[in-house]
């Protein structure tokens, strides 16, 4: 049985940050309303990542 390494809520936010926006980035050209999307929802990731106490300056 494949057992998942623990990681924290901080790294889990952090990462997903990341995907949505690299995903945001790369569909900016061809669809602006997607991007805006995925950027709204980035940065309420973002916001709950100050709430938790993450330092964005080693980002």
């Amino acid at each position: 049985m494949f057992w998942k390494s623990k990681r924290s809520r901080i790294d889990r936010l952090k990462e997903k940050y990341q995907t949505l926006m690299k995903k945001a980035f790369l569909i900016a050209p061809k669809n602006k309303k997607k991007s805006d999307y995925l950027n709204r929802q980035a940065r309420r990731i973002f916001q709950e990542l100050k709430r938790a106490g993450w330092n964005s300056q080693y980002f």
